[in-house]
């Protein structure tokens, strides 16, 4: 070696290492990793800030998420409460609301990102307890003046996670797929406590960004495979309140949802897995829905939006497609596919032929009669086989779930988009057999659980008033039968009274700390008697006597919309995120 040449020392090559504990990354030591907190920090006096988890989802999904289960909960910070509450969530909760179907983004990217994001790791918190109070009590609503400690922790987290993701967004610092991933889970609380105009405003934020994101950027995995189709679900299983509001109101809602760009799936000839037909038949459903809120019901079909009905008949198509596909899909793969999965497949023919009713009873062209006087039973008597298929799919369904319960698996009590529910419910509304009707309800009182905003006994309970309304009205027209104009009899649609006095009930905003949560003086219902949309049109019973007797359904208050201080100040985040300062839609005036 010359003089004066120093010789340098090659470092041994090792990849970095992307694990260890938060300080140690930070001090740029190597970390032991030794849990719940290294050695390096404990034993120089240090404070372990815990193990971060990258938010990233691998191109194969797990058959279970238990090694991630461990890690996250290993070192979440909080009090005991707190971590009872994250538990909840990460063993019962995401697996519910998985449902039978892909779990990435529940048991995968949401437990990920928690562990890094305060907003979601309370908001993770909040569900999760409010899942858990909500499995205890029986699935029966509870005033907001019978508060107990659970119910009061779960609210208390819910202010926090909003006013972290408020902080966030106004400091520029947040990430708008954190702030979907948080929208979708107020969605998830918001409608599980009853609270229907904040679960409003968070669905139409969350629709702003996707927008809003999809322009700017080019396509991100996550949101195509993961958050979008989420986005899509949520707004299918939001029918039951926006079908209270105004035909302007619904139009606006609409065109909202068709502003969010997204890649259309063609339909093939067969589908290559269960999730792939599933996102199908909701881009189906979502597209027939759009559809039904553009339309006015007090006008002929010839006489409806020409754009309203060119959608009609696209989405109309796609389920004769998806039907094909999904034929040829079970043929194939059905003897691959797991228990578990055969009921998620079950559980989609059962909304694709709930879909195939509503589209199939739109009135003809020809006919001049208001939409609402034209779908009358005689259109609903074409379809009983399809009423049938729908309850015969469902009872094994609800069945498997109690066998479930009892072996003490998830019981499938809580999930955020439709399930069961809302078929079940268009059944007793629609099917003019009272037989079919009948069976259906017994079904729907044999599955308490909330889908999305579809809560089983507020659904029991309004049917139950339907029913006597629509036997009041049949004594009245053997009195004397009434016609319009046309000669026909005056159609029975007081179901848009029921229907709004349960779901869209007007509201007092209520800015008071969370942490007291007043009932607000909520003013009586204006029943309404202008029909509602297609979508979920009622038909009184033609075949035999108008059910009654269901006594055994449980008694409940109405769940009541309250508001917390933060929603002022996030829904302004909301709108500088997404730039824009359009309303939402009517939906909620905070």
């Amino acid at each position: 070696m010359a003089i004066g040449q120093v010789q340098q020392r090659k470092r041994r090559f090792s990849p970095k290492v992307q694990t260890g504990c938060a300080t140690c990354k930070v001090r740029r030591i190597k970390c032991d990793e030794a849990r719940p907190s290294c050695q390096r920090c404990s034993t120089t006096g240090r404070k372990c800030d815990g193990y971060c988890i990258d938010i990233t989802i691998s191109s194969q999904t797990p058959k279970n998420s238990t090694d991630l289960i461990q890690r996250i909960s290993v070192h979440i910070p909080g009090n005991a409460e707190e971590k009872r509450g994250f538990d909840f969530f990460l063993r019962n909760t995401a697996a519910e609301l998985s449902s039978y179907y892909d779990s990435s983004f529940w048991e995968r990217l949401i437990l990920a990102a928690s562990g890094q994001k305060p907003s979601l790791r309370h908001a993770v918190i909040a569900l999760g307890a409010l899942h858990e109070d909500f499995s205890r009590k029986r699935l029966v609503p509870s005033t907001p003046s019978a508060e107990d400690q659970k119910t009061q922790f779960a609210l208390n987290q819910y202010a926090k996670a909003m006013g972290a993701l408020r902080r966030a967004l106004s400091s520029g610092k947040e990430e708008p797929l954190t702030a979907l991933m948080s929208c979708i889970l107020f969605v998830c609380f918001d409608s599980l406590r009853g609270w229907f105009e904040s679960a409003m405003v968070h669905l139409q934020s969350g629709l702003r960004i996707l927008r809003d994101m999809r322009r700017s950027s080019t396509e991100n995995h996550i949101i195509e495979d993961n958050i979008a189709p989420l986005f899509t679900r949520l707004s299918i299983q939001s029918i039951i309140y926006v079908d209270t509001k105004s035909t302007p109101d619904q139009t606006a809602f609409a065109r909202q949802l068709m502003d969010v760009s997204r890649k259309e799936i063609v339909i093939s000839e067969e589908f290559e897995s269960l999730e792939e037909a599933r996102n199908a038949l909701d881009q189906a459903a979502d597209g027939l829905f759009r559809a039904f809120y553009m339309w006015d019901v007090n006008l002929p079909v010839a006489l409806q939006p020409t754009e309203s009905l060119a959608i009609f008949d696209k989405y109309t198509s796609q389920l004769s497609l998806w039907n094909l596909a999904f034929e040829k899909f079970m043929v194939s793969k059905s003897k691959d596919l797991t228990s578990r999965e055969v009921q998620g497949a079950a559980l989609l023919k059962i909304h694709h032929t709930t879909a195939k009713i509503m589209a199939g009873v739109r009135p003809d062209m020809s006919d001049m009669r208001a939409v609402f006087e034209a779908v009358n039973a005689d259109k609903f008597l074409e379809y009983l086989d399809n009423f049938r298929i729908v309850i015969n799919l469902s009872r094994p369904l609800i069945s498997a779930a109690e066998q479930d319960a009892k072996n003490g698996k998830p019981q499938l009590t809580f999930r955020s988009d439709l399930g069961l529910i809302g078929p079940l419910y268009y059944v007793c509304i629609n099917c003019p057999t009272v037989s079919i009707r009948t069976t259906a309800m017994e079904l729907l009182l044999r599955c308490p659980r909330q889908e999305g905003m579809w809560n089983s006994v507020l659904v029991a309970q309004m049917i139950q008033q339907y029913w006597e309304l629509e036997a009041r009205h049949k004594e009245e027209q053997e009195m004397g039968v009434k016609v319009d104009e046309f000669g026909f009899p005056v159609p029975f649609n007081d179901r848009g009274s029921v229907h709004f006095e349960y779901f869209g009930r007007p509201i007092e905003t209520n800015t008071a700390d969370v942490s007291h949560f007043p009932p607000p003086e909520v003013a009586a219902p204006k029943l309404e008697r202008s029909p509602p949309s297609l979508g979920l049109r009622s038909i009184p019973a033609t075949h035999g006597d108008t059910p009654h007797g269901l006594d055994n359904i449980p008694e409940g208050p109405f769940p009541e919309v309250q508001a917390i201080e933060d929603m002022n100040e996030l829904v302004a985040s909301y709108r500088d995120l997404v730039g824009t300062a359009d309303d939402f839609v009517g939906f909620a005036d905070y």
